[in-house]
């Protein structure tokens, strides 16, 4: 049996290599677009209704108002066309919501571990951050007893470290335990 060979690709190149969301399926994009046009045949409907209702309301010189047969005529019609439509938003979106949780959990799977390794590599980099900046801390306090200048990287140290451990302890834990910001 051969040794597995850790690979030396640089974190940043192999992470920005592999956490790619996969594609969705056809059956997903399809649904997605039918979706879209369900919701969006609907909602055109449901204005054709609101602005036939405010144009009989609503006296226009250009334009002749219709008469209450014709506008009762017109509104069953669309009334019957909003049903029609709604049951197909409805289906549509059903359908896409399903292909949608579907897809979430292959990305999900597709990218857990990659996603984990990711969050183990922020936590290591920040841990050799916090590192650094407690040798430049040391290095300043020292240099403030001995009355010796420092540049900013030293004597700003501290300052830098309680602000990165502020925001560590807000937002980066949360990312890399697994918890949404």
């Amino acid at each position: 049996m051969l040794a597995r060979v850790k690979s030396v690709e640089h974190d940043g190149a192999y992470f920005r290599r592999v956490l790619k969301l996969p594609r969705p399926s056809v059956e997903f994009e399809i649904a997605r677009e039918e979706n879209r046009r369900a919701s969006s045949d609907l909602r055109r409907l449901t204005e054709r209704r609101e602005t036939l209702k405010l144009e009989a309301t609503v006296g226009h010189a250009a334009k002749p108002r219709l008469t209450d047969d014709v506008l009762r005529e017109t509104l069953d019609s669309l009334a019957d066309e909003i049903i029609a439509a709604t049951a197909r938003d409805q289906s549509a979106r059903a359908e896409f919501d399903k292909l949608k949780a579907a897809y979430r959990e292959q990305v999900s799977a597709s990218l857990a571990a990659d996603i984990e390794g990711l969050g183990a590599q922020i936590t290591k980099h920040i841990g050799a951050v916090f590192e650094l900046l407690d040798i430049a801390t040391a290095l300043g306090a020292e240099a403030r007893e001995a009355r010796v200048e420092m540049p900013a990287l030293i004597s700003g140290a501290h300052d830098a470290r309680r602000l990165l451990q502020l925001s560590v302890d807000t937002t980066i834990t949360k990312m890399t335990k697994g918890a949404r910001a």
